[in-house]
């Protein structure tokens, strides 16, 4: 992978993009949103702290390099460009003195995903189309043999999406962790890239 803004990913309906200052209002508007939020890692965010957090998100981005890299990408509309939700790609969340990304928690080969949508655009695929693209390039892009993903117990309609992607429920970590003071069992899901399954 090369250091720099991702390339933006194409799918029959949606383009993911490098999020941007100006998507600061649309993304204000769902994680401000009691229901959208019920099963992120904050709650609904004021106007100011959705600032920090998209500043936060594009430090990391341009902080990303050849090795770690920490993506924020927006989930937009193909034909309008729309702003419908946002993504996260990321194997590392520390950053070394030289204001590069250095090594994280995550182990050589593995990276994680997130990703949410406006209550407008949920149970109609989005979310699943845009899952899937981050994976592909994750695996192909990346070269990550490995991708996981942080599902609260509860959200049963997450769980299914992982699911049909191909994720299962990693067996190495108790189903009772829990984090973000949501109270809720938080249990992790991963994906081999077939390049290194052992199938």
């Amino acid at each position: 992978m090369l250091p720099g803004e991702p390339t933006p990913l194409v799918t029959q309906r949606l383009v993911l993009r490098a999020i941007d200052g100006s998507d600061e209002a649309a993304i204000h508007e769902y994680r401000s949103d009691p229901s959208v939020t019920q099963y992120l890692s904050h709650g609904p965010l004021t106007a100011e702290a959705n600032s920090e957090r998209l500043a936060q998100l594009l430090a990391l981005g341009a902080a990303s390099n050849g090795k770690w890299f920490n993506y924020g990408w927006a989930i937009t509309l193909r034909e309008s460009g729309k702003v419908i939700g946002d993504a996260r790609t990321w194997n590392s969340t520390a950053l070394a003195a030289t204001g590069v990304l250095a090594a994280g928690r995550h182990p050589a080969g593995e990276a994680a995903l997130a990703y949410v949508l406006n209550a407008d655009y949920h149970h109609q695929g989005y979310g699943r189309e845009a899952a899937a693209a981050l994976v592909k390039w994750l695996f192909t892009h990346c070269g990550i043999s490995t991708a996981v993903a942080a599902v609260y117990e509860p959200n049963s309609p997450s769980i299914r999406l992982l699911q049909s992607l191909g994720f299962r429920q990693d067996p190495f970590l108790p189903a009772d962790q829990e984090t973000a003071g949501k109270g809720f069992p938080l249990l992790m899901f991963r994906l081999d890239s077939p390049q290194h399954s052992s199938d």
